[in-house]
């Protein structure tokens, strides 16, 4: 099977990490076993030379007697300054060359092995005494060839030399420690550059389009930073060409349809025209409706993200907003018999003012379109901790809460519901409020009838 991709992003940092750590890690490894080697090789080699020494001092204090027996005067004083000297005391035996044993300590066995040099070292582990570092010397007394065997516990030797073994690896760990700890600050030193250009590119707004400072980032990455500015200098041309297309389309498809329905509704009050009066007002209605959805699709295109610029959000008065719709929907409202209210606190908030006043808008279009004759309608603004809030009740026929989150879909409209609506309002709505990142919630009116629509902006 093949291993599947690697959950984690490619980094810089893990990448430059990896290739000096490892290979400096090997070389500190190296330098370790190398400095153990240095460090307790001549440390050895001196325990191994005052053993030799030991055993020469020994070898000039045996006495042969004419019989063959052979005795080592070591006086006290001498056997204190070899225990002084070794670390501990040493034991030795003497044997003839053939093996035989004329004294000391029976636990120390001939040599392995003849050798021509007079004197030859070897580590064997004795029984009660576990590994033991012996010398054998040779010579000759009175032309009689003797082996003395001197020896010393290995753990002496390692206690002894354990201290300057133990500094001497420490020193080695203090040093890889410091200079991983200088790889990894001089590391993160180093991608600074990159990590600021990091930072600033993720504060950025989607639709702030000004190019980037090249000048601030490292040589390596100089090319692609001027790549980026030319991709957002492309980008906000097409945005701003987007902007034009839409308004240029609003006007082009909004002055002859107001022509159109002029001239309908002076038809329409031509006494001549009676006959086909009916279909006049159908062929106005449509024409109504026509000019109110194509206003609703090309406020759907500006409302897109690609289609604002940074520079088009200002400090906008919510409660001017509101005290304007409330203005230019109080005729309708009062035509269809609806009570229409406003409570209007002070609040103002950053955003593109023409989307917030056709979000407004829309928000009480909807009210209106669905609230019947008697109904209550109210828009209110006002202020919450960390920023603003627009809401907007009636007491229609409401929104079932399986319905909510599929009523901001465009073309979607509540099955079985009266009216001529486009379904597009709440659609606007929703895009209007994704662009200023805000909140938008539908829930059930006051005491459970109707519905609220309330919009949140933070700060």
């Amino acid at each position: 099977m093949n291993p599947g991709p690697d959950p984690r992003p490619p980094s810089i940092a893990r990448r430059l990490l990896t290739l000096l750590l490892v290979p400096l890690g090997g070389l500190l490894l190296l330098a370790l076993l190398f400095d153990y080697l240095v460090v307790a090789g001549p440390s050895r080699a001196a325990f191994d030379r005052e053993l030799a020494n030991a055993a020469g001092t020994i070898a000039a204090r045996v006495r042969l007697g004419d019989d063959g027996r052979a005795a080592i005067d070591l006086p006290a004083e001498l056997a204190r300054q070899l225990s002084e000297e070794q670390g501990a005391a040493p034991f030795y035996v003497l044997r003839a060359s053939d093996g035989r044993w004329l004294a000391g300590d029976v636990r120390l066995p001939p040599p392995p092995v003849a050798a021509s040099t007079a004197i030859s070292y070897a580590t064997l582990p004795l029984a009660g005494l576990g590994p033991t570092r012996i010398a054998w010397y040779r010579w000759n007394a009175s032309s009689v060839p003797l082996v003395l065997a001197v020896a010393q516990r290995t753990e002496v030797r390692d206690a002894a030399a354990r201290p300057l073994v133990t500094a001497t690896l420490t020193l080695d760990v203090l040093q890889l420690v410091a200079v991983v700890a200088l790889v990894l600050i001089g590391v993160r030193r180093g991608l600074r550059p990159l990590l600021e250009f990091r930072d600033e590119l993720a504060a950025r707004s989607a639709r702030d389009l000004r190019p980037l400072d090249a000048e601030r980032v490292p040589v390596e990455v100089r090319t692609l930073v001027v790549s980026l500015n030319a991709l957002l200098e492309q980008v906000r041309a097409t945005a701003e060409a987007q902007q034009k297309f839409v308004a240029d389309a609003a006007h082009q498809l909004r002055t002859p349809l107001a022509g159109v329905q002029a001239q309908l509704e002076l038809l329409e009050r031509d006494a001549a025209a009676l006959p086909v009066q009916p279909q006049v007002i159908v062929v106005r209605e449509g024409l109504r409706r026509l000019a109110h959805t194509a206003h609703q699709l090309l406020t759907l295109a500006r409302a897109e993200g690609s289609a604002t610029l940074d520079r088009d959000f200002v400090t906008v008065d919510l409660a001017a907003l509101v005290e304007a719709a409330v203005g230019a929907q109080f005729d309708r409202a009062l035509d269809s018999g609806i009570d229409l209210g406003a409570e209007a606190l002070p609040a103002s908030m950053r955003g593109v003012q023409w989307l917030l006043r056709e979000l407004v808008g829309n928000l009480l279009d909807n009210a209106l379109r669905y609230t019947p004759a008697g109904g209550v309608v109210t828009l209110r603004c006002g202020t919450i901790p960390g920023g603003a809030f627009l809401e907007v009740d009636d007491d229609g026929p409401g929104i079932p809460p399986e319905q909510r989150p599929l009523v901001v879909q465009r073309f979607h409209r509540v099955p079985g519901t009266a009216g001529d609506g486009s379904g597009l309002g709440l659609a606007i709505v929703s895009d209007i409020v994704a662009l200023h990142g805000a909140r938008f919630d539908l829930t059930a009116g006051p005491g459970g009838r109707g519905t609220r629509a309330r919009v949140e902006f933070r700060s």
